[in-house]
């Protein structure tokens, strides 16, 4: 059993991983489409379970900005929760995630993982620059505006198109990631309509996340004396989220906050602590789900099963990109048992995340107890007695820790711009494809292109394959 080479650092790497990730978990239930402590609380118990599937030490899974970003396009959960409300919406995405998770093991039980190593370079390249691109479309208006995502859904009007069709012309209006770099392009050339208040929040956390690493780490080692190094990584959130919610309340900042945990006891803050522990984390089990809704909303069956296996493949990256050395095929049948915690939990698809791997890694960790650390430890802090310190902070600020993460690959492209002739073909390709529907499409269609241009590709692996 992997647990065997467990150590005291996995208890120290899992309680760090815990305490820097929590600006995370909360900034990407917003992408997902739900609030920020709803994620917070269901984010701990996949951790959990992962960490009887795995054998890395320092794989650490959960909601990311990928998982969030393309369950929310799938299902178009912004028209969804305008219709149906918030608890619908947990509810089709607790569903859909458990669907993925199904998917997952299924895949995993019949070898799927052999097929990794076959895809293109080019389209797993396009398809992470189209993903960054798509992430910065989703959190700009966080950064700019006191209403975030609702400032520009509500004053900018998208273009209705009169197109030709075989019964007579008919109205098409910009939708998906079509839609969102629309947006985008609206809000950048309107800096006017701009709140200075967010913008100065937003710019300070991009800073010191982006660059504030090399002083805090002389600061560090001036305030102990040269005893303490290096900061852990991560730490520069923190510090981020830290003095920007403690600026914005000083200036009694009046835009979009976190918010308090709600407690299902009055004052009962550390009994709500113990009941999540015990099980009060469960939202819906599988059979009370809405699968109907979801069959109709990703058009039936078998485009669902497609849109799983599709969903279940390019999630996978985020393992494969992280995970060194392992089995793939039970951590593929981990993240599936991961999807399924977290469907039940009413939240969205997990998969690999590197920034929290490479905590888990850098504090530590030396078996996967350091997971099993790390989820209990956010299943405590998200109880009100603890969780309730980050109800003032900016949702400027998170979208700031999000912006900081995938602008650099977004401003310079180096991987991408390394491509040359029908390889960059497939590639830009795949990134625009990504970023006008979204991100499964994406990656399908560069799969596509790319063996419309190197059709000898396909016997290649099927040759392989056998």
């Amino acid at each position: 059993m992997a647990w065997r080479g467990a150590s005291l650092g996995d208890v120290v790497a899992g309680a760090t991983v815990a305490a820097t990730s929590l600006p995370q978990y909360i900034a990407y239930a917003e992408l997902a489409g739900l609030s920020g402590i709803h994620g917070l609380q269901a984010s701990g118990p996949p951790l959990v379970a992962f960490s009887f599937i795995t054998t890395s030490p320092s794989l650490s899974i959960g909601v990311t900005s990928i998982t969030a970003i393309m369950a929310h396009a799938a299902l178009q959960g912004g028209d969804f929760k305008a219709a149906n409300g918030d608890e619908s919406w947990k509810d089709l995405l607790g569903a859909f995630s458990v669907l993925i998770g199904v998917v997952s093991i299924a895949m995993s039980l019949c070898g799927a993982t052999r097929l990794v190593r076959y895809i293109p370079a080019a389209v797993k390249t396009g398809w992470k620059l189209g993903f960054a691109m798509t992430v910065v479309a989703s959190q700009m208006a966080g950064a700019l505006f006191q209403a975030g995502a609702k400032y520009p859904a509500s004053n900018c009007s998208l273009p209705v198109l009169t197109l030709p069709g075989p019964t007579g012309s008919f109205d098409w209006k910009l939708a998906g990631g079509a839609a969102a770099v629309y947006r985008l392009g609206w809000m950048l050339s309107q800096p006017w309509l701009w709140d200075a208040d967010t913008v100065l929040l937003s710019v300070l956390a991009l800073v010191i996340v982006m660059y504030g690493r090399p002083y805090i780490a002389q600061a560090l080692r001036a305030v102990t004396f040269r005893k303490v190094q290096e900061p852990v990584a991560g730490f520069e959130v923190i510090i981020a989220t830290l003095l920007g919610t403690l600026l914005a309340m000083a200036a009694q900042y009046q835009g979009s906050v976190v918010g308090k945990v709600p407690s299902k006891n009055d004052g009962g803050s550390f009994t709500d602590m113990a009941v999540n522990l015990a099980g009060g984390w469960v939202r819906q089990m599988p059979w009370e789900m809405p699968w109907a809704a979801l069959m109709e909303r990703l058009g039936g069956v078998i485009p669902a099963l497609l849109s799983a296996a599709a969903f279940a493949s390019v999630d996978f990256l985020g393992i494969v990109s992280v995970a060194d050395n392992v089995p793939l095929g039970r951590e593929l049948f981990g993240q599936g048992i991961g999807c399924l915690v977290s469907g039940v939990a009413g939240s969205a698809p997990v998969g690999g995340s590197l920034s929290r791997s490479l905590v888990a890694k850098m504090t530590g960790a030396s078996s996967p107890v350091a997971g099993f650390v790390a989820g209990l430890a956010t299943m405590a802090l998200a109880a009100p007695a603890l969780a309730g310190l980050l109800a003032p902070t900016p949702k400027a600020i998170l979208a700031a820790v999000v912006l900081a993460a995938v602008l650099p690959s977004v401003v310079y492209p180096k991987d991408m711009m390394a491509f040359k002739g029908r390889s960059a073909i497939v590639g830009w390709s795949t990134t625009a494809c990504t970023v006008l529907a979204d991100p499964t499409k994406g990656f399908v269609a560069g799969l596509i292109v790319h063996i419309l241009l190197h059709p000898s590709s396909l016997k290649l692996w099927s040759s392989k394959s056998a």
